[in-house]
């Protein structure tokens, strides 16, 4: 396993990421995601790639998708238990090596994953590979044109670099002094002041992941393009923080 794999293994097993205190207002932020869920067959067989602590589980349960038709896979073994005894199958498992037969998925969901890779490009082929024929996979990712990364990511490489190299206390002085500035942020975006856990959870993810790479809409179509695939819509989510990209599979 790679450095950085390894990295973002210990990060979102400490950190899990997918239930904040904002409940359902997350759903406002992926239009696109709903779109391709609407009318799925019943036994339409759904993997969610990278599902964190499986906060889109009942969007897919809603839209009708049977429970044992979805498979979840995340590279944090911590998230997997409550989804299994939830009754869910859940893998553990890095998207850039997919333990998954090839064509296996009707719908795959990719949300907010393949950005925090080595290498995004091969992220989507495996993803392209588990998907069969005329299936679809659905793809969220950041959006390079937003001046946030530029702040929130690429700015703070020192402070990352010493948090990977050094020391991790590094984190907790940092999060105390980012915190009086996200939070007059988040109360003009969600509506309310984060709880202290909801605002760990997203500074880590933001901050200190290891990887975060930028994305339009030109390369993703090249993506598509190099695996034969099609992109049949875009949507950049609300507030244009991210880039959702609907792909048909040839």
């Amino acid at each position: 396993m790679k450095e950085s794999t390894s990295r973002a293994r210990e990060l979102y097993d400490r950190y899990r990421f997918g239930t904040f205190d904002y409940g359902r207002k997350r759903d406002a932020f992926e239009p696109l995601l709903f779109e391709a869920l609407a009318g799925v067959p019943a036994t339409t067989t759904l993997y969610d790639l990278g599902c964190g602590t499986g906060y889109w589980l009942d969007a897919y349960l809603d839209a009708g998708v049977r429970q044992d038709r979805i498979v979840c896979l995340d590279l944090a073994r911590s998230n997997l238990v409550p989804l299994r005894a939830r009754g869910f199958a859940a893998v553990a498992g890095d998207v850039l090596h997919l333990p998954i037969a090839d064509r296996s998925s009707d719908l795959t969901i990719c949300l907010g994953v393949i950005h925090h890779t080595d290498d995004p490009r091969h992220a989507f082929r495996e993803a392209v590979r588990i998907t069969r024929p005329g299936g679809r996979i659905y793809l969220n990712v950041y959006n390079r044109w937003h001046p946030y990364y530029y702040i929130v990511h690429r700015a703070t490489a020192p402070l990352r670099y010493v948090y990977w190299n050094h020391t991790r206390r590094i984190a907790d002085v940092a999060y105390r002094v980012a915190r009086i500035a996200f939070q007059p942020l988040a109360l003009l975006v969600l509506g309310r002041f984060l709880d202290d856990e909801t605002g760990r959870t997203m500074f880590m993810d933001q901050v200190m992941t290891p990887r975060a790479a930028l994305f339009t809409k030109g390369k993703l179509r090249a993506y598509a393009r190099d695996c034969g695939c099609t992109v049949e819509s875009f949507r950049y989510n609300r507030f244009g923080l991210m880039l959702s990209a609907l792909v048909r599979v040839s």
